[in-house]
């Protein structure tokens, strides 16, 4: 958990530094909304699961008394429950709620009861639910389940009708193109990443490529000749900034970037390999993945060593084919008579189990089976990177063996 929890946290950040600094040049290029859609690259990565370990292939055929080894992390021993991984990720998991919870208390506590409270407004066209409350400076939408408007109280008599229009427009547009749900998103990815500098970065610029992806969706739909009209409306509804929970209008703060995206007017074909070119770098990202690989949170590591030997020479293999891990399914193919031996040893942060196994033809005696065991003890002589104390008790229990079937037990 802890491998994957790293190493999806390094690829996300990577591709949340790439689109930070990409994100201007491509809006200039291409759009707002290819800018807007480049961050869909880190938050597809960081939803993206563990891939499986490649398995280790068993070589189909070896001669006689051959030992072929491989090493696979396996089950392990518990080292403990309180260990570095497990605290860093409860401070890890601690301040992620930390985050939610102050942006949730947030959210309230702007809102508070204005649904219930505000002023209902009845607009032709709009199948939303409109409220205007008394301490909303610009209109806003919010909502994920009840999809919601809010407006200033004196929306009617501050907006001239166009301007109601075309904010009204805006919020709708943020509803529709599923941004209420987006800005959630980006809130749990930046509480995930809450100990990086740049998830913070990342949640400012992808408001505001939102809400410049909004403004270019609307004037693709009304046409580029209302664009002063709509800039008018921006200005008029600037307001102070607002929880990151809100999609609003407009806060001062993104003004400027807000108008000069207003005066670009690209084409349907370049829109289009803008957003063509954005797909390609979120499919790129899900190339920065993780195999999976053994547990290295709360336990030690434990390695299997399996040493296979098969059939005689110019015979039927006893094993054609199995998975590194499945040394059951190796027994279980052999159809002549077999030995399985095994032993543990290793240092306490580092056990290691060896396994050997042997599998005479089909209706061969004893006496090649003691051939091939005394074949594998000479070889197993030769292996470095075995525990001594392993490789003696490996040894030993092989002897054993050979004499008992030499005395026909």
């Amino acid at each position: 958990m802890m491998a994957w929890a790293t190493g999806t946290g390094l690829a996300v950040s990577v591709l949340i530094g790439l689109v930070l600094l990409v994100r201007r040049p491509i809006a200039r290029t291409f759009g707002a909304r290819a800018a807007y859609a480049l961050w869909l690259a880190p938050g597809l990565r960081a939803v993206m699961p563990t891939l499986p370990a490649a398995a280790v292939p068993l070589p189909a055929s070896l001669p006689m008394g051959s030992i072929h080894t491989w090493v696979v992390q396996s089950a392990s021993t518990d080292a403990g429950w309180l260990t570095l991984p497990v605290a860093l990720g409860g401070m890890w998991f601690g301040g992620a709620i930390l985050f939610l919870g102050f942006h949730g208390w947030r959210h309230y506590r702007f809102l508070g009861r204005a649904p219930a409270q505000g002023r209902a407004l009845d607009v032709p066209g709009v199948p939303y639910d409109v409220v205007a409350p008394a301490h909303v400076d610009g209109p806003m939408a919010t909502g994920l389940i009840h999809p919601l408007i809010i407006v200033p109280m004196d929306f009617e008599q501050r907006f001239s009708v166009d301007q109601q229009h075309f904010a009204l427009w805006h919020e709708q547009l943020h509803h529709r193109r599923g941004d209420i749900w987006a800005s959630a998103a980006a809130l749990i990815l930046t509480s995930l990443l809450w100990f990086n500098p740049l998830a913070y970065l990342a949640l400012g610029a992808f408001r505001r490529d939102m809400e410049a992806a909004c403004d270019e969706r609307l004037l693709a739909d009304a046409g580029h000749a209302v664009a002063p009209a709509y800039a008018e409306t921006i200005l008029r509804c600037a307001a102070r900034p607002v929880p990151r929970s809100l999609c609003a209008l407009t806060t001062i703060d993104e003004l400027k970037g807000r108008l000069n995206m207003l005066k670009t007017n690209h084409g349907r074909g370049r829109r289009l390999a803008g957003l063509l070119l954005a797909g390609g770098v979120s499919i790129a990202g899900l190339a920065l993945s993780v195999p999976a690989a053994a547990d290295d949170g709360v336990k030690q590591q434990e390695f299997t060593k399996k040493i296979v030997i098969h059939g005689g020479p110019g015979g039927k293999n006893g094993v054609e084919s199995a998975d590194s891990g499945d040394l059951e399914k190796m027994g279980a193919n052999c159809d002549g008579e077999k030995v399985e031996l095994s032993a543990d040893g290793g240092g306490a942060d580092k056990k290691q189990t060896v396994k050997f196994f042997v599998c005479g033809k089909k209706g061969e005696g004893r006496t090649e089976l003691v051939a091939a065991l005394e074949k594998a003890a000479a070889n197993l002589g030769e292996e470095d990177d075995m525990d001594p104390a392993i490789k003696a008790e490996l040894q030993a229990k092989m002897r054993a063996k050979i004499e008992s079937l030499r005395a026909g037990g």
